[in-house]
């Protein structure tokens, strides 16, 4: 969604001739929508199950996208931006919070990743698209839309015969129906055993969250705050950037988003994979945050921005360190501390704050980028450094609050609130 806002960007302020301020309007409604989406859709995933909601998003994406695919006026097309955003707002924490709960407790960060992995995928797709149709305006506009309308259609069929979360329904009391398939996923509850674990069954309360959670609540919000503008930016804005630097044709600068986003899916595949739940996730968090550092850092020094090679080795080095670790472990992180009845609550929260601040900054990015490309390179790069400090400080301090591979969702909510 994020970059389909980007990649049909251009396209859209010429038609409807954008001024500068203007031209921040889609990312703006856009990211609020989502973070209103993630608050709201947040606690109803915990009222009413994970399935429920994870079809009912998908149909107002598909709704939404295929209206805004015939957009005439930006007065038409806000409203339908802000509907995509709620979707997208809706579907993360709750689709996030289903796949963790059925994952084994030694395979839940190998899981994850290949959810990143598709999302890339997917941007890929929608590039390769617009590397094809560059130059026909609106065409491009209303296909990528379009396209992105019928796939939700198509994930909403497939998600009705989905099962419910095991652990939503040990919540909800079905405990005859999830003790074999609990114990089947490897997780530290054994067979007639299902009722000794009291906190699969305990209904904490959306206050709890700034009570007795806030600790792993205010780390997973700083992480995705530090991930979030740097990656809301390039998602949003990639096109809009490097097309002032009028180096090459818009062509060319899908050609670099595609391998800006491609770069982190073989590190997501062939490290990430097979090391998160073996290694652990602070090697890979910190290595991959330098990488990322360095990789905005490379744009702040002018003339650098009119050197190909080095624009590209920004673009591998903050793709590859993405995928090596800095985005899903800081999704595990969003997950794995939180008791299941208020997991989604937890990350609807966190997704709020950082869709909400990445709006502001969304903007204002226009503004940025016409005053100095430089400044988006200070900005990210500071962020990337501030959470390399932080995560290598607690995992000092406190090892075992990210070091939560091997873990059951379980035993790592229990040492939260014991903590």
């Amino acid at each position: 969604m994020f970059a389909g806002t980007g990649i049909t960007l251009l396209a859209l302020i010429t038609y409807l001739h954008l001024n500068v301020f203007e031209s921040g309007l889609p990312a703006l409604v856009t990211l609020l929508g989502t973070a209103f989406g993630a608050l709201g859709f947040g606690p109803l995933g915990d009222k009413f199950g994970r399935k429920y909601i994870y079809q009912l998003d998908m149909i107002i994406y598909a709704v939404a996208a295929i209206l805004l695919a015939f957009t005439f006026s930006i007065y038409w097309a806000l409203p339908l931006y802000g509907l995509i955003g709620i979707a997208v707002g809706a579907d993360v924490p709750t689709s996030w919070s289903l796949i963790s709960e059925f994952s084994p407790k030694n395979q839940r960060g190998k899981l994850m990743t290949i959810t990143n992995v598709m999302w890339y995928v997917a941007v890929l797709v929608e590039l390769g698209i617009a590397i094809v149709l560059w130059n026909t305006g609106m065409i491009l506009f209303r296909l990528i839309w379009l396209m992105l309308g019928v796939v939700a259609i198509i994930a909403w069929f497939l998600r009705r015969n989905l099962a419910e979360s095991p652990r939503y329904d040990a919540l909800s009391g079905h405990s005859e129906k999830i003790k074999k398939t609990i114990k089947d996923l490897g997780q530290a509850v054994p067979s007639g055993q299902a009722e000794s674990k009291t906190v699969i069954y305990s209904k904490y309360h959306y206050k709890h969250l700034f009570t007795k959670y806030w600790k792993p609540l205010v780390f997973a919000w700083f992480l995705y705050l530090m991930w979030g503008i740097p990656a809301s930016t390039y998602g949003e804005f990639f096109p809009y950037i490097f097309a002032s630097l009028h180096l090459a044709s818009i062509q060319v600068v899908f050609a670099f988003e595609a391998i800006y986003f491609g770069s982190a899916i073989f590190p997501g595949l062939f490290i990430y994979y097979y090391l998160a739940d073996k290694v652990g996730r602070v090697p890979l968090y910190l290595v991959s945050a330098i990488m990322c550092s360095l990789s905005f850092f490379l744009l702040v020094y002018k003339p650098f921005l009119t050197n190909v090679p080095i624009l590209l080795a920004s673009f591998l080095l903050f793709g590859v360190g993405q995928g090596i670790g800095v985005w899903p472990v800081t999704r595990l992180m969003s997950l794995e501390h939180f008791p299941t009845s208020v997991r989604n609550s937890g990350q609807g929260f966190i997704w709020f704050t950082m869709r909400f601040e990445g709006a502001i900054f969304g903007l204002f990015t226009p503004l940025i980028v016409a005053a100095s490309v430089t400044y988006i390179g200070w900005i990210s790069g500071i962020f990337f450094l501030a959470a390399i400090i932080v995560v290598f400080v607690v995992s000092r301090a406190s090892p075992g609050f990210i070091s939560t591979e091997r873990k059951t969702l379980e035993e790592t909510s229990d040492e939260t609130i014991s903590a």
